[in-house]
C-alpha cells in the first residue's frame, strides 16, 4: 500500500485535474492563454500567499482524536484522522464516538496565542473532515 502522503497527492492531482478540465473555452478569444494556462497562473497567484508565509499551523481535530491512534487495545500507529478507515471500525461504532466528544476546555484564543507566539503566519482548522464530522452546528446534519 501506498505511504498516505503519496495517496493525498494522487488524489489532489486528480482533484485538480477534473477541476482544470471543466474551465470553460476562453469566450471570444479574450486571452491568448489556454485554460490551463489560464488555470495554474492564477492557482500560482492565489497560492503566493501561502510560498510567502511558509510557517503556519493546520488542526485537524474531530472525533479521530478521542481513540488517539489506539482502537479496542490495538494501536493504529500513523493513522490520525484515518483511523475509522485504517482499524476498519464499523460506522455505528464509531459513531459512538460522538457522545463523548465534549470540549469543554476547548480554548481557541489559547491556540491563537500559542501559533502568535510561535511567529506562525497562519492556522487553519480541519471543520469537517474524512469522517463527515462536523465542527460546526448543521441544519444538514447531527453529526456534529
Amino acid at each position: 500500500m501506498k505511504p498516505i502522503a503519496s495517496r493525498i497527492r494522487h488524489v489532489a492531482f486528480g482533484c485538480s485535474m477534473l477541476l482544470m478540465s471543466m474551465v470553460p473555452a476562453n469566450p471570444a478569444g479574450c486571452a491568448t492563454e489556454t485554460p490551463r494556462q489560464d488555470s495554474l497562473a492564477r492557482q500560482n497567484e492565489r497560492m503566493a500567499w501561502w510560498r510567502e508565509a511558509r510557517f503556519g499551523m493546520f488542526i485537524h481535530w474531530g472525533l479521530y482524536a478521542i481513540p488517539a491512534g489506539t482502537w479496542n487495545g490495538e494501536s493504529a500507529p500513523g493513522t490520525g484522522e484515518w483511523i475509522m478507515r485504517n482499524a476498519k471500525i464499523p460506522v455505528a461504532d464509531y459513531e459512538k464516538l460522538l457522545g463523548q466528544f465534549d470540549p469543554v476546555q476547548f480554548n481557541a484564543m489559547q491556540w491563537a496565542r500559542l501559533a502568535r507566539e510561535a511567529r506562525m503566519n497562519y492556522v487553519v482548522i480541519t471543520t469537517k473532515h474524512h469522517d463527515g464530522f462536523c465542527l460546526f452546528d448543521s441544519k444538514e446534519t447531527e453529526y456534529d
